[in-house]
């Protein structure tokens, strides 16, 4: 596969995936709505700076970043922390539409959806809820506007997971080969939260964004002063939550079950990565930037663990916030999903444990 990792490239394998396995109404509309929805937000984005020039001189310090392999309570706990109202934060409205010039226009637009009730992207019940009006995750930006995300395998064309194999382990990852387009996605990014930091009164950044660990040297060079909380869960539990949300989410459906277990097989070797990733980012910063929090943490000290994130942002959590800290922690823990097993995905308990061998010793104390 000789196609380029840019913009245009990962556009054109995904047309070609999607051809290949006739999916041609996904194919239809990609090939047509894409490009127009590109060339409106760039024209817009370059209008912002036209009547909003000081956005320019806004200055991003001190961000804090959320990152974890899916499905190990990031979402939660990026949430949670936002409801402190002690931070800069983005919905999925804002990551749709990044030019403020352009969201104000579309803002009664935005007001009949939520009326209507049309305001939702994904269901709950499929394992993460999207609402335009939501704090989401900030990958959601890099894969609107640039492609440049594990999204791209991992939601809007699964089949590239397995057919371009090589192509699309190369997609979102820090390499030699992507020091131009890692560059470009990030001053994107940070363009985009100056905007966000100039509408929300120059609080500190707050930011889930889970496949930035396989772009943790992009990100230290974009923002020196980063913090970062790593959230680790279970390896068993991780998988089996996992590919249980994958078959509910949309394109779980139109997958064929032999499509499903090509995916699911180089998905897997993705998580084993994602895993050695976290660590291996760990490796390259200053202690005193970043804490690692398990997902029993989350559920069993919630309480301490907030209170270790706001030390190491060095901020002071508000008698407001604290208050919804004790109401969230006087409340019971229930388990919203019933998931299966990682046995019903072909996996063994004992493959996956020799697999993270090294998350367990670290993390579980498990054999």
């Amino acid at each position: 596969m000789h196609q380029s990792n840019t913009t245009i490239g990962v556009f054109i394998v995904c047309l070609k995936t999607l051809f290949r396995h006739k999916r041609y109404l996904y194919l239809f509309f990609f090939f047509f709505f894409f490009p127009i929805y590109i060339l409106i937000n760039r024209l817009f984005l370059l209008l912002d700076y036209f009547f909003i020039p000081s956005i320019k001189n806004t200055i991003v310090s001190n961000p804090l970043f959320v990152m974890g392999f899916n499905r190990s309570g990031t979402t939660f706990f990026h949430k949670f922390l936002s409801r402190s109202n002690q931070f800069t934060i983005a919905t999925a409205w804002d990551m749709i539409l990044p030019s403020i010039v352009l969201r104000k226009l579309f803002q009664p637009f935005s007001y009949i959806l939520s009326k209507m009730r049309f305001d939702r992207i994904e269901e709950k019940d499929k394992g993460h809820e999207v609402k335009l009006d939501q704090v989401e995750e900030d990958e959601m930006l890099l894969f609107l506007h640039k492609l440049d995300s594990k999204w791209v395998t991992n939601n809007l064309v699964p089949w590239m997971l397995y057919q371009y194999r090589d192509f699309s382990r190369n997609i979102g990852i820090d390499s030699i080969h992507n020091i131009k387009r890692n560059k470009d996605s990030f001053s994107f990014y940070k363009n985009f939260w100056k905007r966000q930091i100039y509408l929300q009164n120059n609080k500190p950044i707050l930011s889930k964004a889970n496949p930035f660990v396989f772009k943790i040297d992009s990100l230290l060079s974009t923002f020196p002063d980063a913090k970062i909380i790593f959230i680790v869960r279970d390896p068993l539990e991780t998988i089996a939550s996992y590919f249980s949300m994958q078959e509910k989410i949309k394109y779980g459906n139109t997958m064929t079950q032999n499509e499903l277990e090509l995916y699911r097989k180089e998905a897997y070797k993705e998580i084993i990565d994602w895993y050695k990733a976290t660590e291996d980012a760990q490796n390259k910063m200053n202690p005193s930037h970043f804490i690692v929090l398990t997902y029993d943490d989350l559920i069993h000290n919630l309480e301490g663990s907030i209170e270790r994130c706001f030390a190491l942002s060095d901020k002071t959590i508000s008698n407001q916030f604290r208050e919804t800290i004790n109401e969230k922690t006087r409340q019971t823990y229930v388990k919203k999903h019933q998931n299966k097993t990682v046995i019903d995905f072909g996996f063994s308990t004992e493959e996956i444990k020799k697999d993270f061998d090294f998350i367990y010793k670290k993390y579980f104390n498990k054999t």
